[in-house]
Order: structure tokens, then sequence, then C-alpha cells
């Protein structure tokens, strides 16, 4: 049992190494559509290189020691920092600089260094301890960071679809519990618990890297930094001191010229229109209206669907979400249950 157990995690693990290989291959040629996709290119090279190094222990002659050990240990910890970089990058484009990466690599690689010239259990310890340190706040700025992310959408965009970090408050709780596992396993070291380990690797990372291909990357404010928040707060306010005088032709530009219809309307598109800039629509909708400009121009969008669900019987939902201006048929049933509290072909049939 004992030799089975441990051929099932040298064969995850050769397949853990394949993956981060394959998928580093594919995204060499997507490197160049964004700096999003150029960093986990780097996270999937780095990965096939932390599953790869372990393979020395199959060479005849090289021994598993206590020293080596936590040595390699010390680099697989290199992954939170890197990690943290990528979540960085995908929560404020740009901000990662190579000073700002070099900050948060380094302190993980010289303790590497430490451990080779001082060989101890206890910096090992503390090590650990840092890392576990790290990526909780880590985490926990990435999570509050993607609320102020969604709400920066919402406010911009008629759709949220590939724009929308939902997707990353699971990944993170996802890789906090993913980390949690791997400091289990180096209490309680065996081989189904190292299997375990490698099939959650791949499927974690297969999430992300498909989610990641999907995410449209776009200009926003820097909301890792709270205090910058709190700057356009105050230029906002400035602005709510003047009058709205753009509130009919807005309402003429959305009724009679059917802005909603365009399914990636931009909230700098409707302000162009009406002769404004994008704060000020954004803050009159915001504070006077109580709503975001994403849910602003799908009542719209909804308005022309129930108009659409009675009089063109012959088409189809999901033709009529289309036609309505939405960017997705999930976001329009969404948007449809939320203002009507019913699904479309329900309030098709009460008004047959």
């Amino acid at each position: 049992m004992e030799i089975f157990s441990e051929n099932i995690a040298h064969f995850t693990h050769g397949m853990a190494s394949m993956f981060f290989i394959v998928i580093a291959s594919h995204l060499y040629w997507q490197q160049n559509k964004s700096r999003l996709l150029r960093f986990l290119f780097i996270e999937m090279i780095f990965f096939a290189f932390i599953e790869l190094k372990d393979m020395v222990y199959l060479i005849d002659g090289i021994w598993h020691t206590d020293d080596l050990t936590r040595i390699f240990l010390s680099v697989d910890m290199w992954i939170v920092p890197f990690t943290m970089l990528f979540l960085f990058e995908l929560m404020s484009p740009t901000w990662v600089t190579i000073q700002r990466a070099i900050v948060v690599i380094a302190p993980s690689v010289i303790s590497t260094f430490l451990l080779i010239f001082i060989p101890s259990d206890r910096l090992f310890q503390w090590i650990a301890v840092y890392s576990l340190l790290l990526a909780t706040v880590a985490i926990f700025v990435v999570y509050m960071a993607s609320a102020r992310y969604n709400n920066y959408v919402k406010k911009n965009f008629s759709y949220t679809e590939g724009l929308s970090v939902s997707w990353v408050r699971t990944i993170i709780v996802i890789l906090f519990m993913y980390l949690i596992l791997w400091f289990f396993i180096l209490q309680y070291e065996n081989w189904w618990g190292d299997t375990i380990y490698y099939v959650i690797t791949m499927a974690v990372w297969s999430y992300i890297y498909f989610y990641t291909l999907q995410h449209a990357v776009i200009e926003i404010p820097d909301i890792l930094y709270h205090f910058r928040n709190k700057k356009l707060e105050i230029n906002d306010m400035k602005e709510d001191d003047c009058p709205y005088l753009f509130t009919k032709t807005l309402k003429e530009a959305i009724e009679n010229d059917k802005l909603y219809l365009n399914p990636k309307l931009h909230i700098t598109d409707v302000a162009s229109a009406i002769n404004t800039n994008r704060t000020y629509l954004s803050n009159y909708l915001n504070k006077h209206l109580n709503t975001s400009f994403y849910d602003f121009i799908n009542a719209f969008r909804v308005e022309m669907a129930c108009e659409l669900l009675v009089k063109e019987k012959k088409q189809t939902i999901e033709q009529i979400s289309e036609e309505s201006g939405f960017n997705s048929y999930s976001t329009f049933n969404r948007s449809f249950y939320k203002l009507k509290e019913c699904s479309p072909s329900e309030y098709r049939n009460r008004h047959r």
C-alpha cells in the first residue's frame, strides 16, 4: 500500500510539472496581449520550476536530508510573493513595478540564502510564519480591493462580462485554504497528502488560467491604496455642489437615441453625448438617483425587453436579450428578475 501511494504521488507530481509547462508554453504566445498575461506566464514558469526541482530526489545518490528539504521548502514559499504580485497586477494594472517587485520578493529569497548558510529549524519556522502572514495580508488586501474594483466597473460600464473580478474573491478564499493545506502537509508528511496537494494545485491554477484569459484589462484608478479613493470622493463632493444641467438631455439621449442598445456602452459614451464629463455624470447617478451606471442602463434595456416580449411572440428570449442591448443572456436574466421579480418567460406568459 505504501508503494502504491508513493507511485500515485510521483505520478501526480509529474502531471503537475507537465501541466505548468503546457500552460506556460501556451501563454508564451499570449503574453504580449497584456501585462496581466505576462505576469501569469512568469507565474507558470516559476511553478514549473518549483515542481521540477523536487525531481532531483529521484536521482541516485541524492538523499533526503533535513537541510536540503528545508531549503527546497523555503523556495516553495516564494510562491506567496509571486502570486501576490500577480493578484496585485490584476487588481491595479501597472501598480507592480520592478522596484516594488523586488521589495515583495527579496525577503523570501534572502531567507532561503540564510538557510543555506545557517541551517536551523527555528529559522525555517520563522520563514514559514512570515510567508503565512504575508499571504494573509495579501489575501485581505485583494479581497477588499476586489469590491472596490467591481464598484468601479458598475459605475463606468453597462456590462460586467470579462470585467468583473468576482471570481477573484472565490479564488483567494480557495488560495487561503490551499495555503493552510500546504502548511498542514508540512507537519504531517505522507504520500496521499502530496497527491491531494498536486491535484488541488492543478485545479486551482486551471481556474485562474481560464478566468485570466477571459479577463479584459481596463484603465482603473489605483485601488490598492484606500486614501486615493478618498481623494476621488473629495473631488466628487466638490462637483456635487454644481447644478446638474443635463438631466433632460440625458433622458432624451437614452430614450430617443437608444444609447442603451450598445452592448458595450461606457459611461464616457453617454457623457460625450450629453456634453458633460464622466465624473460629473457618475456623481449624478450615484448620489441623486442612488444607482450605478450599470443598473441605470440595464433598467432601460429591461423595459425594452418587456416591450419585445409582448409584441414579438416569435422571437426567442435569447434574441430579445440581444436586441435589448444586453451583452450576455445571464446578465439579462439577473437584471430582469431584479427589476420585475419574475423571469422573462414568466413575464411573457403573463402578458399573452
